[in-house]
């Protein structure tokens, strides 16, 4: 699985960035999740730890930023 993601086409303050970034990501996206469930992982099981994985980066980031301060 080897995905190549986009780099960003929008400067860091465009309102719009955020979507970009989602259009950057979905191929590789949809790649992890078929992968995941072609090793036998459910749909629903891909896409829960998926989003605990994203969940707690979201707050390793925060925590960074708040180190940071």
């Amino acid at each position: 699985m080897s995905q190549t993601i986009q780099p960003p086409i929008l400067p860091e303050a465009s309102p719009d960035r955020m979507v970009n970034c989602e259009v950057a990501l979905e191929t590789a996206f949809a790649a992890l999740v078929t992968e995941s469930e072609a090793q036998g992982w459910t749909a629903r099981e891909t896409a829960e730890t998926l989003l605990k994985i994203a969940s707690e980066h979201i707050k390793l980031l925060a925590a960074d930023v708040e180190t940071k301060s």
